[in-house]
């Protein structure tokens, strides 16, 4: 396994998503276990399309840490930052699908390993080497992953490296929505791009619409925005400039892992200097692969997947 050149940084957990569809998890009999978790499945994605990747985070000292160890490790992720938490154990989510509207998830994260990854956790001479971070903003949620995320976030930055901010909206897990934004603009000051879907661009940007969304973010110091809107394609905004894609067509089975199958490939532009247009359809393609699976990081495609799909639309 060779020196990552991107750390994702976030949430680790256990996906327990229903083998029954379309019926609410009360009824359900069965349920498929994976390894999840924004971040975890954002290094899994970006390994899968050949970058060197690691996960920063924290397991439990449970079997469902031990599994998770052993996907990463299956998957070619550097996880010498994901710390073994003695007295937290590892989060949960199960989750009902009901294709082709969202699915439905219920977390156990109280209390939960990730969120306790702490300053002391961190690899700082590690980071300063990756060129890119990417981070899922949960990880702010709570201390004293908040703080090591600021701290993770500072340190990339001053060693010329790329913050991505995956907004990654999860009201639930939070106190209240001015906290969750008190918390979100410190680290957009230190965020080069953003990533957020319609609710979490409105949330984040104080708008529903997006381009007052993405104003309001660029006005951090942002560089970039980029507005995931699932069938409707994505827009980028920029100071200067707007680019719109549109989206793959594919059949829906779990809309969960999009987001973090879109970041993955984005992060996979962005590392070999792509425009923004190439980025974008380069992402929704990834997208659209995972969207038609069950999973979420083992819907995580290929680059030959995504290239493949991309020639045939295109065709």
């Amino acid at each position: 396994m060779g020196t990552p050149v991107a750390y994702t940084l976030g949430r680790i957990i256990v996906d327990l998503y229903a083998n029954d569809i379309g019926v609410p998890l009360r009824q359900v009999k069965t349920f498929q276990k994976y390894l999840g978790g924004s971040a975890a499945n954002v290094s899994v994605g970006m390994a899968r399309l050949g970058l060197q990747c690691g996960l920063i985070s924290r397991v439990g000292a449970d079997d469902f840490g031990r599994y998770l160890r052993e996907r990463l490790a299956e998957e070619g992720v550097d996880h010498h930052m994901v710390i073994t938490d003695k007295q937290n154990p590892t989060g949960l989510a199960f989750a009902a699908l009901f294709p082709p509207a969202d699915s439905e998830v219920l977390f156990y994260r109280k209390p939960c390993a990730d969120i306790h990854l702490s300053l002391a956790d961190l690899d700082f001479a590690a980071l300063r080497q990756a060129r890119l971070l990417e981070v899922a903003c949960t990880s702010l949620c709570a201390s004293p992953s908040r703080e090591a995320t600021l701290a993770a976030l500072e340190e990339h930055r001053a060693s010329g490296g790329l913050n991505v901010l995956d907004i990654d909206w999860r009201p639930s897990l939070w106190p209240s929505v001015e906290e969750a934004r008190v918390c979100y603009h410190s680290a957009l000051r230190l965020a080069d791009i953003v990533l957020a879907n319609e609710s979490e661009l409105a949330f984040a940007g104080n708008s529903t619409d997006p381009e007052t969304a993405a104003r309001h973010l660029l006005g951090f110091g942002v560089k970039e925005v980029v507005a995931k809107r699932g069938a409707a394609g994505c827009l980028s905004f920029t100071a200067g400039e707007v680019v719109k894609t549109s989206a793959f067509r594919t059949e829906v089975m779990n809309t969960l892992g999009a987001g973090d199958g879109f970041a993955a490939a984005y992060c996979y532009g962005l590392l070999n200097n792509w425009d923004t247009r190439q980025r974008l359809q380069f992402a929704n393609a990834a997208g659209a692969i995972v969207v038609s699976r069950h999973s979420c990081s083992e819907a995580m495609p290929t680059l030959a997947e995504v290239q493949q799909l991309i020639a045939t639309a295109e065709a």
